[in-house]
């Protein structure tokens, strides 16, 4: 995680370098309305996945015997309806994401769309890996998406191509290609968990249970957490967009900068991402094995 932070700063320095000020500045608007569609929109589902992949597992562990696919498919179908409901809404408002956000540019409009819909899977991926404890794969999975999203700034930086969209371009090419890493995990096959201690056996008849996934409980909890997530990046990534709209023709430009001094600040988040990755389906299996303070235990 900490590579990925250092390769991602990379992309950005390379950027700022090598293009003029308003077309970095759209670099980094683009950036932003990316990451606040996907961080709204998939991370609830990313989470929901840690939470009941975790979950099912550690009572499979443990006897129970639980194998069916329902929770993934019930999550598919929420982030496919998100995914969708993102591209009406990104077609319905195109005039104002182009002309407004973007300015003017075609380019980056259609780069927009296409990398919030790769995230989706990206997203969709990284939550069956972190629930299933593949930590490794799930670091892999976004330090490939960095490396292959910077190459595009160094091409542009040492004259192999040039232009801001260009260095857009890795924003979609980086999470597709991401997600071989996810390709040949599930492609060798994942290892089932290990039978825990009878010690830690299932609730007996009468214990309470945790209630069976179904698709309304998984999107009560994933609007949870999209609530939260909103409120996240109503600070984390809304400063650029805010000075754009109000610093009239050189707000592009004055956007770029203000993103440099976020990209700095954010730092300890992006560290922080590796803590949060783990310690959601930590928790969880605690809580299935029965401990009744999994948060104190941890």
């Amino acid at each position: 995680m900490a590579a990925t932070g250092l390769v991602t700063y990379a992309y950005f320095s390379l950027a700022s370098h090598a293009l003029a000020p308003a077309d970095y500045g759209r670099i980094t608007l683009l950036w932003a309305a990316v990451f606040i569609a996907v961080s709204v929109l998939y991370r609830p589902v990313e989470q929901l996945l840690a939470r009941t992949v975790a979950d099912r597992d550690a009572r499979a562990g443990l006897g129970g015997g639980i194998g069916s696919r329902r929770p993934l498919r019930d999550a598919a179908r929420i982030q496919l309806a998100l995914a969708a409901a993102f591209t009406a809404a990104a077609l319905a408002l195109r005039a104002p994401l182009q002309d407004g956000l973007l300015g003017g540019s075609a380019a980056l409009y259609w780069i927009l769309l296409g990398a919030v819909l790769a995230y989706a899977a990206s997203y969709f991926a990284r939550g069956v890996l972190s629930g299933r404890g593949r930590l490794g794969a799930y670091g892999g999975l976004l330090l490939l998406e960095s490396s292959v999203r910077v190459l595009f700034a160094i091409a542009v930086a040492v004259g192999l191509a040039a232009g801001a969209s260009f260095v857009a371009f890795g924003m979609v090419v980086g999470p597709a290609v991401s997600l071989a890493v996810v390709a040949a995990f599930f492609a060798r096959g994942t290892p089932r968990p290990p039978r825990t201690s009878t010690a830690m056996a299932l609730p007996q008849p009468g214990e309470a249970v945790e209630p069976e996934f179904t698709l309304r409980r998984g999107a009560g909890y994933a609007g949870g957490v999209l609530a939260v997530m909103a409120c996240e990046q109503a600070f984390l990534n809304v400063g650029p967009v805010l000075v754009n709209a109000t610093e009239g023709a050189g707000g592009a430009a004055l956007a770029g900068f203000v993103f440099n001094a976020l990209l700095i600040v954010r730092a300890p988040l992006q560290l922080f991402q590796a803590v949060q990755a783990a310690i959601l389906p930590h928790l969880t299996r605690l809580r299935a094995r029965g401990h009744a303070d999994p948060f104190q235990r941890g």
